[in-house]
This record gives C-alpha cells, sequence and structure tokens, in this order.
C-alpha cells in the first residue's frame, strides 16, 4: 500500500479535477425524473434526491475536501513554524511563556472552539464578514473559512514537534561550528535550521491533511461546512444520511462517500508512513 500510495493520490486529485469537467452531468445539473436512482449505466453511481449525478458530486466535492485539508495544513504548520522555532531557538522565558500558552490552547475543546468560531463568522451579515468581503463570494469565503477556522486551531501539535527539532538542530555541531565563525543567526536559520525541518514537517503534514479532512467532514456532516449546491464528502455523506430509512435503503449515497473519504485518508497515512522513514540530511 505504501508504494501505492502516491499513485493512487494523483488518481484521486486527477479525478476530482478533471471529472467534473468531462462528465456529461454536471455536479449541479438536476433532473428531478433521476432522482434517487440506484447505479446504472446512464448514473455509474447513481443519483440523489434532487437528481444529480453522485459521481460527478462526488469527484466535485473532493475538491472540496482535499483543499481544505491541504490549506488547512498549511495554515497551521505556517503557525506552528514561528511559534516552535521560536520557542526553540531563543528558549529561556520565551520558550517557556509559548509552550504554556500551548498547554493552555489545549486544554480547550477543539469541536467545541471550531463549532463556535463557524458559527460566528456564518452569522455575520455579507457585508461585515471579512471573508466574503474579501473574496466578493459566500460559497468561496466558506471554503477559505473553514481552513482558516481548522489551521488556527490546528498548530498546537506541530509548534510542539518543531521546537524539539530546533532545540536538537541548536545544539549540533555544525551550528556551534557556524556560531564559532561569527555566521549570523537569520543565516544559521535559513542555512541550516528550516532545511533540517523540512523532514520532520513534511512527513507530519502528510499526516495532518487526513486529520483536516475529516474535521472538516464532521463539520460539514453536522451542517457548518460546505452548503448546497456545494459539496464536500462529509456533506455528502449527511444528505445521504438523512434519506436513510428501514423502508428504502439508498446505500450508494452512503457507501460511495465514504469510500472516497477513507481509502484518500488511508492512502495519505500510507504516503506520510514513507515519508517518515525518509532520514533528513544535517549541515549544509
Amino acid at each position: 500500500m505504501k508504494r501505492l500510495a502516491p499513485l493512487l493520490l494523483l488518481l484521486i486529485l486527477a479525478g476530482a479535477v478533471l471529472v467534473p469537467e468531462i462528465s456529461s452531468w454536471p455536479p449541479d445539473r438536476q433532473d428531478p425524473g433521476a432522482s434517487l436512482q440506484g447505479p446504472s449505466r446512464t448514473h455509474w453511481l447513481g443519483t440523489d434526491l434532487l437528481g444529480r449525478d453522485l459521481g460527478s458530486r462526488l469527484a466535485d466535492g473532493a475538491q472540496v475536501s482535499l483543499a481544505v485539508g491541504f490549506a488547512g495544513t498549511l495554515v497551521a504548520l505556517a503557525i506552528g513554524l514561528v511559534v516552535g522555532a521560536a520557542a526553540g531557538w531563543a528558549g529561556g522565558w520565551v520558550d517557556a511563556v509559548l509552550m504554556r500558552l500551548v498547554d493552555t490552547l489545549y486544554g480547550l475543546p477543539f469541536v467545541f472552539v471550531a463549532i463556535v468560531a463557524t458559527v460566528v463568522f456564518r452569522s455575520l451579515p455579507p457585508d461585515r464578514n471579512p471573508f466574503v468581503r474579501l473574496l466578493g463570494s459566500e460559497q468561496r469565503a466558506q471554503i477559505v473559512m473553514l481552513f482558516t477556522v481548522l489551521g488556527a486551531i490546528g498548530w498546537l501539535t506541530p509548534a510542539r514537534i518543531i521546537r524539539a527539532e530546533v532545540q536538537s538542530l541548536r545544539s549540533s555541531g555544525f551550528v556551534e561550528a557556524s556560531r564559532a565563525l561569527g555566521v549570523g543567526t537569520l543565516s544559521i536559520l535559513r542555512r541550516h535550521i528550516l532545511p533540517n525541518l523540512a523532514g520532520p514537517v513534511l512527513a507530519y503534514a502528510a499526516l495532518m491533511v487526513p486529520t483536516m479532512m475529516l474535521e472538516e467532514s464532521f463539520l460539514s456532516f453536522i451542517g457548518l461546512g460546505a452548503r448546497d449546491p456545494q459539496a464536500s464528502w462529509g456533506s455528502l455523506l449527511a444528505d445521504g444520511a438523512r434519506l436513510l430509512n428501514p423502508v428504502q435503503f439508498r446505500w450508494w449515497l452512503v457507501v460511495f462517500p465514504a469510500a472516497a473519504l477513507s481509502t484518500t485518508l488511508l492512502a495519505l497515512q500510507s504516503f506520510a508512513e514513507g515519508l517518515r522513514k525518509v532520514k533528513p540530511g544535517r549541515g549544509a
């Protein structure tokens, strides 16, 4: 699986980009006469309540889920890099203050904070919502707000990992040699510290992406994520779950979104495990 993970991820990315463009059934095309049809030659993965093709909706939802996963990870790593590097390099009272801040924030329930932040931003009128004013579109603003909130909450663990790595690098021989030669702090950080952080940060980033995707799926599942007609895998699962009943079991509305999400998460985790075995170089 570890060897197939990169290829599988490329296929998923290609499908997310190409399927909505080349499909004869666009994601937002409604056909009331084809409502809740099972998989067939016309609609390979079936249709939803409004007669929209589930295959196209899955590919369109992949764009949102993957975008939130990757962008949220970048936001979290950016904040964690600044805080962790400052704490690990400066040490002393700077390290103590920043780590106590991290410990305090760890005590807050993530789900509660994410829900409150999402509700607050969504309750603002469009002319007062900073995301809507910046992007000019409520749909785009919703996606940007999602990964910003998730990233702003998810930086705590990266900060601790980066702090530990910086502390280890700060006492290494090549950094001490650079100091003895009179190399400035910024040069040491640029030439020695940051390049040697690339391996651990990249490996952890690959683990963070599926976490962000799961968190986005949860928020969408409870109605705080992507809004119809925009789809994400979490919102598609929520739509399918609402239509489950003992009389008619529309299994395709739950099975296919769940399979897409679980397959992507498994591929990302396998890819991350492979990255963890790559040993970063030391020195410059």
